[in-house]
């Protein structure tokens, strides 16, 4: 599990059109290619803006990640709103874990009480939280430690690095520019052959390559830059700083839009090109865009429908059927935005503890789902409670609702085109207008509100583009008449 970790892949090259035909993968490799799908965009934003050659690829993710990272803590409902965000959770964490080489690279889950549970006078109730800086209904930190095996967290046996985590045999693989994946056979290598032309070898060439981490956070770049991302990584070819090309925007249907998935939000437009140069809007339009990092990279791929490959790579028939669906988050990320996007969070379980009595030793205390409790815990002397998980975007026993977002409500806060966040208090606005270099008289106002495919389209076009509210938005534009003179 370290980045030191190589596979081996043989690439069918044409030389004389400088593009790869196929790879012919170990299983090894193909199980860290199709974990890419369960990676946060969030994370993926860090990947490639560590990368020397894919720092502008996701510009708008690296903004919204650098925003989150910029804001002070008081802008957030708690403490951990802002850790789960910068740090965004895949519910597949725990198997990518068990990877040779693990892309997300996260630590373990953690399991806190409040630090005041053991006490004799303890209020606290029976819950438990993934985040120390969780605070408790008695106004404590949840803070103690507590532990449960990884098979107890998802309740099912893992895969592991022998047999595979995410693929269904151990053969080799065939797996094409585009990337379809299938397992390796005579007949598969004839038919990807077939159907480009190719009636025998006299103009492929056969490469090996060894691919590790840096190869592989390319090819995950290239994802987002082209639709033939193996010839992109490792023919050099220069598409990384290419983008997708833009679809159009989601068309709206006739159904009518509830009034809860529509934000109310005002922008400001240079009048002679019709860009979108910032955007005022309340913490509800903000927590919709700050749930684009969290998102794994398959649920964007089927809410955007502009990642051809991507696609190819998520409907690959190898998939173990336990992983045929990357598109679930841990649900503590959940709030009012989930259904807007078409997906539930992976609910947290209700755990059984053993408790021990008159004792601060909370190394004693296991979680588990079924404890197969030993006499030596009854000598000890303690309880069995059961433990649920608590909401971390909220304070324990508060009134707060379930589908808290993660920004403080009645803050407003300004976008920019390229997806830069910022709480209008923090800021002067005159200050802002002197830096957009702009003509007063060349600005106008709009008043929107937006939809759930409003929203969708800001997400396409936050993939390929530095102008994610001018493309994905400009289709809302009222002309304005002009006015009298």
């Amino acid at each position: 599990m370290t980045k030191s970790v190589k596979f081996s892949l043989k690439l069918l090259v044409d030389e004389k059109r400088n593009k790869v035909v196929l790879a012919e993968a170990v299983h090894d490799f193909v199980d860290v290619l199709i974990s890419l799908l369960s990676l946060p965009m969030g994370k993926i934003a860090r990947l490639l803006e560590s990368h020397k050659d894919l720092q502008t690829v996701l510009a708008c993710y690296q903004n919204l990640n650098r925003s989150v990272a910029d804001m002070g803590i008081e802008h957030f409902e708690t403490e951990a709103c802002k850790s789960m965000l910068l740090s965004p959770k895949s519910s597949y964490e725990i198997h990518c874990r068990k990877l040779k080489l693990n892309m997300g690279d996260t630590d373990a889950t953690k399991f806190f009480i409040c630090s005041s549970y053991l006490s004799d006078d303890s209020t606290c109730d029976n819950v438990y939280s993934n985040f120390n800086t969780s605070t408790c209904r008695c106004g404590g930190t949840m803070s103690t430690r507590m532990f449960t095996s990884d098979e107890d967290q998802i309740g099912e046996e893992i895969g592991n690095s022998v047999d595979g985590v995410f693929v269904n045999c151990r053969s080799s693989f065939i797996v094409t520019d585009d990337l379809k994946v299938s397992v390796n056979s005579i007949g598969v290598v004839m038919n990807v052959l077939n159907d480009l032309g190719y009636t025998d070898f006299s103009d492929l060439q056969e490469t090996l390559l060894d691919i590790g981490f840096e190869e592989v956070v390319t090819l995950l770049g290239c994802f987002f830059t082209t639709e033939t991302p193996l010839t992109c990584a490792f023919l050099m070819k220069p598409c990384l700083t290419r983008k997708l090309k833009m679809l159009s925007p989601h068309l709206q249907n006739s159904e009518i839009v509830e009034p809860s998935s529509v934000f109310s939000v005002k922008l400001f437009v240079r009048k002679f090109d019709n860009e979108i140069l910032y955007a005022e809007c309340n913490a509800d339009f903000i927590d919709a865009l700050l749930s684009f990092l969290i998102f794994p990279l398959e649920l964007i791929c089927s809410l955007s429908n502009n990642l051809g490959s991507v696609g190819n790579l998520s409907r690959s028939p190898c998939r173990k059927a336990s992983a045929s669906d990357f598109n679930q988050v841990p649900d503590y990320y959940g709030c009012s935005n989930n259904t807007m996007f078409g997906y539930l969070p992976s609910p947290s379980p209700v755990y059984e503890c053993f408790v021990p009595r008159n004792s601060s030793d909370s190394w004693s205390c296991q979680l588990a789902r079924q404890i197969q409790w030993s006499m030596d815990l009854f000598i000890l002397g303690g309880d069995i409670v059961k433990m649920s998980p608590n909401n971390p975007k909220v304070i324990s026993g508060s009134s707060s609702g379930g589908d808290t977002g993660f920004m403080k409500k009645n803050t407003k806060f300004i976008v920019s085109n390229d997806l830069i966040i910022s709480p209008m208090n923090s800021f002067s606005t005159v200050g802002l207008l002197k830096k957009m270099q702009v003509n007063i008289s060349d600005l106008e106002e709009h008043q929107i509100s937006i939809s759930k495919a409003d929203l969708i389209s800001i997400l396409r076009a936050s993939l390929v583009s530095s102008s994610a509210l001018t493309n994905g938005l400009s289709n809302l534009l009222v002309k304005k008449p002009k006015e009298e003179t």
